[in-house]
């Protein structure tokens, strides 16, 4: 293998592994949106990426209080 299919290869799996972890994060946030007691979640600062992606989907929807990111449950669900 040559240093630029190794380079590929490295990089095509961090790729991959984020948008999977991403995702992943996306999913769960919204399976605990769904349960009674969870109707808001706050999002840290190191995920409010992630949070944009997702709501950008509709996963869920981003709102804001005061500065302060969280998420609600989207007002149309995904079908899943």
């Amino acid at each position: 293998m040559t240093a630029f299919e190794t380079f590929l290869a490295t990089a095509r799996d961090l790729l991959l592994g984020a948008a999977w972890a991403r995702g992943s994060w996306c999913r769960r946030q919204r399976l605990l949106l769904r349960r009674p007691d969870h109707g808001v979640l706050w999002v840290g600062r190191d995920v409010v990426p992630w949070a944009e992606w997702g709501a950008a989907r509709g996963y869920f929807d981003l709102q804001r209080m005061a500065g302060l990111p969280y998420l609600t449950s989207a007002a149309a669900p995904l079908e899943a």
